[in-house]
């Protein structure tokens, strides 16, 4: 009796299952109360730029709240998304309008030099158009939350994925031999004469197995706004901030499934204890919204993946000096160690529920493989005192309140002049509710007793101050009707439209300027420096071709903007034009170098106009002097191979009889029409 009670007691005992994260609980412990106080100030201080965000983002969806009473009007006017899906267009349209979206900026001609920017640009451009990166998906979804809430932040990461596949099969014939090592023949008896008996053999087949890269590239994601938290201090680079907290939701099976990749641990005991949780409360995730079954297939925790220095010891370093393990700097009493050395670590923690029963457990700790942190924060606006800068969504919403508010309150007042209303004698029997029907008599006894409420309908006051608004909210944004598609009005002229298309080039300008050499570029070293960090050099044979024996790891390039990418295209129409002229200039000369010059004009016209060189190159003019001369001696032509000259700008206007250059139009001032204005007034022909 006494043995089967225990054997009872025995199996409801709980096996504990202890750590495999190689240093003790107690400091797990100091860690996670670390990440959690860490977390908790960075959400404090970034808590009204969270909520501002969340009213942008209603902004930006048309969500209003809901008026007091049920027959007044709750339209929305799309006043501040019509200017930002403006904006994401024209943002779009130049920096999608080709594929080659990084160039480098060069001040050397060394052959070398350019070698290796060449493999750079090609190893960023290859990667970029990757179908798989979904570049423009991703590029799409960091600007719309950039305009409206002042900064984006992108995460990259690196999957290597290398694989044991059978690349053939080794063939070998071997002796059959007993228990004993005793050679058999065929019948099954051991060998005593090789000249009678037939040896038995066996043919053996081994597989061959190779590795095989089957993933080996940089990735990157857009993180929303309000998961990333970082440290108060003022920087220019997520690289400086003393620390950076990502979080995001992870089922248990995500986590198994990367546990090798990214060095998780303690998932048993997270496996345990959310068991032992969901039995105990109330089944409610994250004290919200988010009710979860009972026993769920693969439950969802929260992580926080915290990027920082961090106090270590052990540390342990490879031939180049980079360390490749570490451990907390902490003793088990939660004081910091006196050889503890502040390294580049990644400290992950998971949570399930609130409260004194949620679920806590560090799943990661070590030092960062990175040479940079793979991170990147992208700003609208710059501002003095807060590092993440401001955007749009700052000015817009107020006027966009307005805006609403002012249109309901003038369809209200129209509503109620339409409708109508009547005033009733006290005490004459009129019914409360009328209804008026082309049929129907309504029999009074005195026609005093019912009289139409007149209403006035005039809102020409609300329909001015609509315009006001929406006025204060073109300047806000650069972006007027006629620069969104329009029809301009009969007292804007075409140098009206000219100045203003100019003023909102200037201004978007600014913006994808500050995308560039806030955002970009910082972008761009982000994937070669996990291209530096993890690349396998066959991998990069692939990507990049005859490039990669030129590219150098080592290389520090600085990028420019791509034309296509924030330049107009009245800017492109007259670099065009700039070049075309000095193309009659150099056509005109004759010297055996003429052709090469036309080809470089020629070249520097298509990659304004975004067309590849390489793609022309073959249909170019030659430029050996030697073939030019054979050629010009079998066609009998001028020196430069038959090309007649061009010509003169001057001699095909209206005044080519006096010799001059042609005047160019002019507009309502009497002046002569810019190139811009030109093109404007063809544009609304």
């Amino acid at each position: 009796m006494a043995n089967k009670r225990f054997n009872e007691q025995a199996k409801k005992k709980k096996k504990e299952i202890k750590s495999d994260a190689g240093f003790s609980e107690s400091v797990q412990d100091k860690i996670i109360v670390n990440l959690d106080d860490e977390f908790t100030v960075a959400k404090n201080n970034l808590t009204d730029i969270f909520n501002n965000g969340d009213d942008y983002y209603d902004m930006i969806h048309c969500v209003r709240e809901k008026t007091q009473f049920d027959d007044e009007p709750n339209i929305y006017l799309p006043e501040y998304l019509s200017r930002l899906l403006a904006e994401q267009g024209n943002f779009c349209a130049q920096y999608f309008g080709s594929r080659d979206y990084v160039d480098i900026y060069m001040e050397s001609d060394d052959l070398q030099d350019v070698a290796e920017s060449k493999a750079t640009k090609k190893l960023l451009n290859t990667i970029l158009n990757d179908p798989d990166i979904h570049y423009y998906h991703k590029l799409n979804r960091l600007k719309m939350a950039i305009s409206p809430k002042g900064y984006g932040v992108l995460k990259g990461s690196y999957k290597q994925v290398i694989e044991q596949r059978i690349s053939g099969y080794d063939e070998r014939e071997e002796y059959i031999t007993d228990e004993e090592g005793n050679f058999l023949d065929i019948d099954g008896g051991i060998m005593f004469d090789p000249e009678f008996q037939e040896p038995a053999i066996e043919n053996i087949s081994e597989p061959i197995y190779e590795d095989v890269v089957v993933e080996d590239i940089p990735n990157f994601d857009i993180y929303p706004n309000r998961d990333v938290f970082w440290s108060p201090e003022y920087v220019y680079s997520l690289q400086d901030k003393r620390y950076v907290i990502f979080r995001a939701e992870k089922s248990l099976d995500d986590l198994r499934e990367e546990a090798e990749q990214m060095g998780y641990f303690n998932l048993k005991i997270l496996e345990e204890k959310y068991k032992a949780y969901i039995t105990s409360s109330d089944k409610q995730y994250d004290g919200k919204t988010k009710e979860m079954p009972t026993f769920t297939v693969s439950p969802l925790f929260q992580i926080k993946e915290r990027w920082g220095k961090y106090p270590c010891i052990d540390i342990e370093r490879d031939e180049k000096g980079k360390v490749i393990s570490a451990k907390p700097g902490y003793k088990n009493d939660g004081s910091r160690d006196d050889k503890a050395e502040n390294i580049e670590c990644i400290v992950t923690g998971a949570s399930y529920g609130e409260g004194e029963n949620s679920i806590k457990e560090i799943i990661r700790f070590q030092p960062s493989p990175h040479s940079k942190r793979p991170m990147v924060r992208f700003l609208c606006y710059v501002d003095e005192n807060k590092d993440a800068g401001f955007g749009d969504g700052e000015g817009a919403i107020e006027l966009q309140v307005a805006a609403n508010d002012n249109f309901n309150l003038g369809l209200y007042r129209t509503l109620l002049a339409t409708k109508p209303h009547f005033l009733g004698r006290k005490w004459r029997n009129i019914p409360e509710k009328i209804r008026v029907h082309s049929e129907d008599v309504t029999q009074l006894e005195n026609m005093d007793d019912l009289q139409e409420l007149i209403i006035k309908d005039d809102i020409s006051g609300s329909i001015g101050q609509g315009q006001m608004l929406g006025n204060a909210l073109d300047r806000l944004t650069a972006y007027s009707p006629l620069t969104m598609g329009d029809q301009p009005d009969r007292r804007e002229t075409a140098t009206v439209g000219a100045i203003l298309d100019q003023r909102a080039s200037i201004r978007q300008g600014l913006k994808n300027l500050n995308m560039e050499f806030i955002g970009f570029n910082e972008f761009y070293e982000m994937i070669l420096t996990l291209c530096n960090d993890f690349m396998l050099p066959e991998t990069l044979e692939k990507l990049i071709g005859e490039f990669a024996f030129a590219y150098n790891p080592e290389r520090k390039d600085r990028f420019k903007p791509v034309t296509q990418a924030i330049e107009t295209e009245h800017s492109k129409g007259q670099k065009v034009q700039m070049w075309q002229n000095i193309m009659q200039i150099a056509g005109n000369v004759p010297n055996p170098r003429t052709p090469m010059v036309l080809n470089y004009i020629i070249g520097q016209i298509l990659e304004i106009t975004g067309g590849d060189f390489k793609v022309f190159k073959k249909y170019m003019f030659e430029e050996d002097p030697q073939a030019i001369v054979q050629w010009n001696m079998i066609m009998g032509m001028g020196q430069n191979g038959g090309m007649p000259p061009p010509q003169p700008q001057g001699m095909q206007g209206g005044n080519a009889a006096m010799g001059g250059q042609a005047s160019p139009p002019q507009n309502q001032q009497g002046l002569g029409q810019s190139g811009m204005e030109q093109q404007a007034r063809q544009a609304m022909q």
